[in-house]
């Protein structure tokens, strides 16, 4: 069972890194874009002028994109146990404690942040219910949301263009029960989603170190070895190699100091 369950966070892990790498990579293309544009109408170009206006959406998504970027890197950071945590007790207390301490933090975070899920839930479904009067039109019966009106009623509007992409959107969200008023509402849905994730991972991490408390001494010594070969990792993927594609040995010494430091201390 924790097996499949680590199997499933690391595919979800590796869907937030895929998808903080698309967003990055659109922002860069879309702000890119937009200083190229807005370069153009300083030499008074017609076409680059209409365009500039033709993207003013471009500011509100790069916003946006930032607001992703960092609900989906905070996610990944708990996922990689890189979150902002004050462990100077934890480096310094006996195994026993350590796991302990962990225990009791990983559960209270976590209940913490699925407070903070529920809070930004409310916050933004009042957001995506709200409907500006800019997506809104008469019908037969009534006030409409324009991308429920027919095409026969938005050809009716002048200077009028039924926002396609949006509406389509607006549909698949409207399959899963969640309304969708604007496109800078349906972008919030990132913040209540990365909170409800990490709180599932602090959780799972709390009730971890609980398991490994309940295991006894041989449970807590296979951990902190575990712990130690999670951190070695890490260091070697960040160490520069040499200009034969190894590792230098001072590196590597280093590298068993700290090891044996950590081993030391538990």
């Amino acid at each position: 069972m924790n097996e499949t369950l680590r199997r499933i966070d690391r595919a979800w892990a590796r869907g937030e890194g895929w998808l903080t790498v698309g967003v990055l990579i659109l922002m860069v293309l879309v702000a890119g874009f937009q200083a190229f544009i807005r370069n153009l109408t300083r030499w008074d170009i017609q076409w680059a002028n209409e365009m500039l206006t033709d993207i003013e959406w471009a500011d509100s998504l790069l916003r946006k994109g930032t607001l992703w970027l960092a609900f989906l890197g905070a996610s990944l950071a708990t996922h990689k146990h890189k979150h902002i945590g004050i462990d100077i007790l934890l480096r310094i207390a006996p195994a026993r404690a350590k796991y302990t301490m962990l225990a009791i933090s990983g559960v209270l975070a976590g209940a913490i942040t699925l407070g903070l899920t529920y809070s930004f839930s409310s916050a933004v479904y009042l957001n995506l219910t709200e409907r500006p009067i800019e997506y809104e039109m008469l019908g037969e019966g009534g006030s409409m949301h324009v991308c429920d009106a027919s095409d026969k009623q938005v050809a009716a509007l002048e200077d009028f263009d039924k926002p396609a992409y949006f509406c389509a959107f607006r549909s698949v969200l409207g399959a899963l029960s969640v309304p969708a008023e604007t496109p800078g509402a349906a972008f919030q849905l990132i913040v209540p989603l990365m909170f409800f994730a990490v709180s599932l991972r602090l959780f799972a991490q709390g009730i971890h170190a609980a398991t490994v408390l309940s295991g006894g001494d041989t449970a807590i010594a296979a951990a902190e070895a575990e712990e130690r070969r999670r951190l070695q990792a890490q260091q070697q993927s960040v160490r520069p190699p040499e200009p034969d594609g190894t590792a230098s040995d001072d590196s590597e010494a280093d590298s068993e100091a700290a090891s044996d430091k950590e081993g030391g201390q538990s």
